[in-house]
């Protein structure tokens, strides 16, 4: 067994390289170094991956569900969602599966349910109709989230019907204390927005334990941390949602958060192959590219993730890959 110290240093070195700032818009410069350590400091110290990581091998297991739910995007600049949270989501169900056997459901806006399926499909877990998902491994089922509403009816359906033992949000918006939605520059959303914040709403209410992972503070869960986000994102009291989760994981982009809290499991679990690959990594961005994903920060259809080439999350991934199999290691002695 690693040691708790050994896991501690690797979960304080996935937590360095992931939220190593590497982005082209202002607005996001010199933000995501201040808001993990407002959100460490809320949570009693980091590592926040290990943190986040430990939560979900607390509360889930074999056939236990977990949702986990996406989607940023604009009728006019991103119809089918984007490259940060998609990908993320896929490795992180995967890997979850994995790790604990239970049953992940994915959620996300009904434009953007085929973007997410051939992302999940390039990662390696299958789609299936939610009656074989829950029964059949390495599968997932995905779900349209509400814009409407009927969102808040919709949530406590989801809950009664599938009866989650946690929910995730990775790169989902969620509104202001007065009720309004903003992208990461301080804009209004579009209107057709899903409201996942009902589901997390309706969670919180009923116990349910829930993890948020965002880059900018405007994603469910900053709101643990909503003075900071005021404080040093410019827009930051407008746009910082309302939303707290149990654990909230910012990093550089959402999905590096996704696969940060994906190393972490793999070193708890002393499972390194959890690890989605390089080659995987490129497979997931072509292929919710090809499915009309955009990148979030140009608006094209490209292979960036944030304005950042995919070049740099496969070089990500690897390095997480590196640190967690290179740290699991015991007794190592070079021979000169």
């Amino acid at each position: 067994m690693t040691a708790p110290e050994q896991l501690d240093l690797i979960g304080r070195h996935i937590d360095r390289l992931v939220t190593v700032e590497a982005r082209i818009s202002p607005n996001s410069r010199n933000v995501i170094v201040h808001l993990y350590e407002a959100a460490c400091a809320a949570q009693g110290g980091g590592p926040l991956s290990m943190l986040a990581a430990r939560q979900i091998l607390h509360h889930l297991g074999p056939g236990k569900v977990v949702f986990l739910t996406t989607g940023a995007g604009d009728p006019r600049f991103l119809p089918a969602g984007e490259t940060d949270g998609p990908p993320g989501v896929a490795a992180l169900a995967l890997a979850i599966h994995a790790a604990t056997g239970a049953v992940p459901i994915l959620l996300t806006e009904g434009p953007f349910c085929d973007n997410l399926a051939a992302t999940t499909l390039a990662v390696g877990l299958g789609i299936r109709p939610t009656e074989h998902a829950l029964n059949t491994a390495y599968t997932t089922a995905i779900l349209p989230l509400a814009h409407d509403e009927s969102a808040e009816q919709q949530a406590a359906s989801y809950l009664d019907t599938y009866q989650p033992a946690m929910v995730i949000s990775i790169e989902k918006i969620g509104p202001n204390k007065h009720g309004f939605a903003h992208t990461s520059t301080g804009t209004p959303t579009a209107a057709d927005r899903a409201r996942a914040e009902c589901l997390f709403d309706e969670a919180a209410r009923r116990g349910i334990p829930s993890l948020g992972i965002g880059d900018n503070g405007n994603e469910l869960g900053f709101g643990l941390i909503a003075d900071a986000v005021a404080k040093y994102k410019p827009n930051g009291e407008r746009l910082c949602t309302r939303v707290k989760t149990d654990v909230l994981v910012p990093a550089n982009t959402s999905n590096w958060g996704a696969y940060a809290v994906e190393a972490a499991l793999a070193a708890l679990v002393d499972k390194p192959e959890l690890m989605h690959s390089a080659e995987t990594e490129r497979r997931m961005i072509g292929a919710c590219v090809a499915a009309h994903g955009v990148d979030g920060s140009t608006g094209r259809h490209i292979l960036q993730v944030d304005g950042m080439p995919a070049d740099a999350s496969c070089a990500i991934v690897t390095m997480l890959g590196c640190i967690v199999r290179n740290g699991l290691v015991s007794g190592f002695k070079r021979a000169f």
